[in-house]
């Protein structure tokens, strides 16, 4: 399979379904699928990674490869401490 290009193409690889919508665990995890209208990984490269590629650290697609990597090498649920601690090794920037 091609390496994702997009946030959707990494979506596409998992499948989520929230049981416990705004449950006490939710800030502490990170979903790697999107349910319904939140996309958890589209709000990490907004929130952390946009600024490194928009400051020109960082590639689009560098960040895209970064976020596809700590979705399949971190065990599900992934914690957001775990996912960002990657994100941050990977990538070479503080993210968090």
């Amino acid at each position: 399979m091609a390496k994702p290009t997009t946030i959707r193409e990494i979506n596409d690889k998992y499948s989520y379904k929230d049981e416990n919508p705004n449950g006490k665990r939710d800030a502490a995890l990170v979903s790697c699928a999107q349910c319904d209208d939140y996309n958890e990984l589209q709000y990490i490269y907004d929130s952390k990674l946009l600024p490194l590629v928009n400051g020109g650290k960082v590639t689009k697609q560098a960040a895209i490869d970064a976020l596809s990597q700590c979705c399949e090498e971190l065990a599900n649920p992934r914690t957001r401490v775990k996912f960002y601690a990657l994100l941050t090794k990977k990538l070479g920037h503080t993210i968090g």
